[in-house]
């Protein structure tokens, strides 16, 4: 083998190395975030314990999903506009294109608005920081034609997703509150935390999101 076929090789070789290492670290997070929960629903994680699933926690990659006859979840995923609402009993497993089923029936799939994956992304970032240090929300100087759009855009999609969903669904807040805690919209962003608050007064990841907004100047 000469020099530049050598070379042209290690550069081949390192660099599916690093896509790899960029796959496998992608897949390793957060995948979604649970809408909407009825019945016995449980979760295997990848070390094995299993635990009772919880409204709005998020899921990861290759968490293995069992529902109980008459059960029920509903996911929108972060990695993929998708929501899927599934029935027990039956089996799935979690993962960055959507849930795997290993027993029972299909899921009822919705398509969601393109931004959404993004911005639940952000959610679900802004909780894991909640848990290890709180998150700070700061006012922005000024708007730009540019935010203005995207908000006024923002808007749009949130009415579209609270015509859809039922009171106590809180999805089409989190989507907004990002957006707006994204460009230091306080005055906006406290009025969602206050809706969110009225929708799920007894969940901590939305009463944490809650408090960083309602604090803020």
């Amino acid at each position: 083998m000469n020099f530049r076929a050598y070379v042209g090789l290690a550069a081949l070789v390192l660099a599916t190395l690093v896509a790899g290492g960029s796959l496998a670290q992608e897949s390793a997070g957060d995948v979604g975030l649970v809408n909407a929960l009825q019945g016995d629903v449980s979760y295997q994680g990848k070390e094995g314990q299993t635990r009772k699933a919880q409204p709005y926690m998020r899921l990861r990659h290759g968490d293995k999903i069992t529902l109980a006859s008459g059960a029920s979840i509903r996911i929108s995923y972060t990695t993929v506009n998708r929501q899927e609402s599934w029935f027990g009993p039956g089996v799935f497993v979690t993962s960055s294109a959507g849930g795997e089923l290993l027993k029972g029936n299909k899921p009822d799939v919705v398509k969601l608005p393109a931004a959404v994956p993004q911005k639940l992304a952000r959610i679900s970032e802004m909780m894991n920081i909640s848990s290890v240090g709180g998150i700070v929300v700061r006012s922005a100087k000024s708007q730009t034609s540019a935010s203005k759009d995207e908000v006024a855009e923002a808007m749009a999609t949130y009415e579209s997703m609270r015509a859809k969903a039922v009171p106590s669904d809180v999805t089409p807040e989190l989507f907004l509150y990002a957006v707006l805690e994204e460009h230091g919209m306080v005055d906006d962003l406290k009025v969602v935390a206050r809706n969110m608050l009225a929708r799920q007064p007894d969940n901590p990841d939305i009463q944490q999101l809650a408090k960083a907004a309602l604090s803020a100047r």
